[in-house]
């Protein structure tokens, strides 16, 4: 997988770079917060992420509310260029729609993002994906999750070191998904529990690009009675890794 060019400092707009830090803030639930709660999470003073966030309100991505504030619909349109440069509508839609139909299932796509795997299709089939707490635009771990595990299964073996680091695994934890992520690469898929708590299982299946690289995951949510593992193995699998195929060239 290449990596970014370093881009030099004197060309960097750091001021722009932790507004778009206070708008990444509101992701994972976090979507009603006051000025210091938003300086927690991003590490700067009070002073300076007022003057961010109340920058983002006067442009109409954020809404104030008694001093708590949220992000607009207009925040949506900063991932709306990528979807449309992608062929994610006209082109990944589709595919992701026909097998869904075909199987009977919600299939959603993520795409890799640095450290993590970012949710952008999602085709449902039933109610079962929304149980699963997901929308468009949401982060998911590469180490946690069935759909990054995916994907990082099929990443260089230094890439998958800085997935590690940035989980910040323990000894047992690092070896426990160590060894998951060997297998995984055997049986060219991911299965994991959604939680202790609940019946629902995550598929995921990784999608590759034209050099052959792995670029993301698709994957679907259901419960556990729903399948057993021929079925799984011999049904689902092959249905997920004829539709990656399809989307090479999207990804």
């Amino acid at each position: 997988m290449d990596q970014p060019l370093p881009i030099p400092e004197t060309e960097i707009s750091l001021t722009f770079a932790k507004g778009l830090e206070v708008l990444r803030a509101f992701d994972g639930g976090q979507t009603d917060m006051t000025v210091a709660d938003i300086a927690r999470q991003v590490g700067h003073t009070r002073a300076a992420t007022r003057r961010l966030v109340r920058t983002l309100e006067s442009l109409g991505y954020v809404k104030g509310v008694e001093q708590r504030y949220r992000l607009t619909a207009r925040a949506l349109k900063l991932g709306l260029g990528f979807l449309q440069s992608r062929s994610i509508g006209h082109l990944v839609g589709p595919v992701l729609r026909a097998e869904s139909l075909a199987l009977g299932e919600s299939i959603s796509l993520a795409l890799l993002d640095a450290m993590e795997a970012i949710y952008v299709f999602h085709n449902p089939a039933d109610k079962v994906a929304e149980m699963a707490g997901h929308t468009i635009g949401s982060s998911m771990s590469l180490a946690t999750t069935a759909t990054g595990q995916a994907i990082c299964a099929f990443l260089p073996s230094a890439v998958q070191e800085q997935v590690f680091r940035t989980s910040k695994l323990s000894e047992t934890e690092h070896d426990e998904l160590t060894r998951h992520l060997t297998k995984i690469t055997a049986q060219g898929f991911a299965l994991k529990d959604i939680s202790p708590q609940s019946d629902l299982r995550a598929l995921g299946v990784p999608a590759f690009n034209l050099d052959g690289e792995v670029a993301g995951a698709l994957s679907i949510v259901f419960p556990a009675s729903r399948y057993d593992d021929a079925q799984i193995r011999h049904s689902l699998v092959p249905h997920l890794q004829r539709c990656a195929t399809y989307l090479v060239s999207a990804l």
